[in-house]
């Protein structure tokens, strides 16, 4: 059983964490604790829009993060130092717009080096952000025991909105097998439904005769223990699907691009509306807030007030650096997505994204 120094292909991977799993998952079910030294599986699912890293160092700020090739294409190994000592990291290129990243390193020391690979600005990474229905869904899939829930709401515009009667902050965990039912019962109480983000659902799936336990966050980072290595593959690229398969039907349904007509350049596309639940009073606070390059939009603009309560705003992605223009009113907002194109794929065989943008 090789060291994960040593791990040159996907299938050792797994061999080194299906033991892991086992070890953990035993410790919990006969100790009630793990053992010192251990920690569980966690695999990061992240959007991108770039080549994966190639052998050498990243630096993430008073971290390097060192990488090397294996004997496998699209597949990398990557190593930090810690006060814990080295800890590994594996980057598996899933497709062309996603990377898994697995560790078995602590959830504390794991979440600061992912969140410094994706949060500088214009790194071409983002976490997949899966909504309370997507969530929901995962849950409550016919052949999974939904197990778990954790609701974690920060309302961002509460003083902008003036909203004193709202909920300005709901943070909770639950564990059991009737947390679908306290879920739906949250919901029906209109004082609060509205303020019961998903953070993380917790699910028990049976993969033949072995058990994983998922944790599942809305950031797409799954934490897993169990005694299917397989079936823990196989959730995250499950979820991969589910959520490539909007982002397909987003980017091509709603998005505006040229198109050349004879002698003439015409716009085409349509904008994409959300519809907002509440009136928003103070709209100009609002705008200044959410296109401040500030976590958590990241959006950057700049902001022109055409007439009262309606601004438009030539806007920038800070983690691609493309343009993407709004339409803002205290009912509603429109999104004008430049449709991206993917081209066949390259002599080294990755396809490259471009933005055709309106002038």
């Amino acid at each position: 059983m090789p060291a994960f120094e040593y791990v040159d292909t996907r299938r050792e991977l797994k061999e080194v964490l299906r033991e892991r799993m086992v070890e953990s998952y035993d410790s919990i079910a006969e100790n009630q604790e793990l053992d010192d030294g251990q920690t569980y599986l966690k695999s990061y699912l992240i959007e991108s829009n770039r080549d994966a890293f190639t052998e050498g160092t990243v630096s993430l700020g008073d971290q390097q993060l060192y990488i090397s090739d294996t004997q496998e294409r699209g597949f990398v190994r990557a190593s930090a130092q810690t006060d814990d000592g080295r800890i590994y990291f594996f980057i598996d290129k899933l497709n062309d717009r996603f990377w898994s990243i697995h560790t078995i390193a602590k959830a504390t020391v794991s979440d600061k080096i992912i969140k410094r690979i994706i949060f500088p600005r214009f790194t071409e990474l983002d976490y997949p952000w899966l909504s309370n229905g997507f969530l929901e869904d995962i849950g409550k899939q016919p052949e999974a025991i939904f197990r778990a829930f954790s609701v974690k709401f920060e309302d961002e515009f509460h003083d902008i909105m003036a909203n004193e009667g709202g909920v300005e902050g709901l943070s909770m965990r639950l564990w059991g097998n009737s947390a679908d039912e306290v879920l739906d019962t949250l919901r029906t109480n209109e004082n609060i439904s509205g303020s019961t983000s998903l953070s993380n659902v917790g699910i028990k799936k049976e993969y033949g005769e072995r058990v994983l336990l998922s944790d599942i966050t809305y950031q797409s980072k799954f934490t897993a223990r169990g005694e299917s290595v397989e079936g823990h593959f196989s959730q995250v690229h499950d979820v991969m699907e589910k959520y490539y398969n909007i982002l397909d039907k987003v980017e091509n349904e709603y998005s505006m691009y040229t198109e050349q007509r004879g002698s003439g350049t015409h716009i085409d596309g349509h904008p994409l509306l959300i519809d907002f639940n509440r009136r928003i009073e103070n709209l100009r606070e609002f705008v200044d807030e959410l296109f401040s390059s500030t976590n958590p939009f990241r959006l950057w603009g700049v902001v022109d007030e055409m007439e009262e309560d309606y601004y438009t705003i030539a806007g920038v992605d800070m983690h691609t650096g493309d343009k993407i223009d709004f339409e803002v009113c205290p009912d509603w907002m429109r999104i004008y997505l430049p449709k991206c194109l993917v081209l066949p794929p390259s002599d080294d065989g990755l396809g490259r994204f471009y933005c055709n943008i309106p002038p």
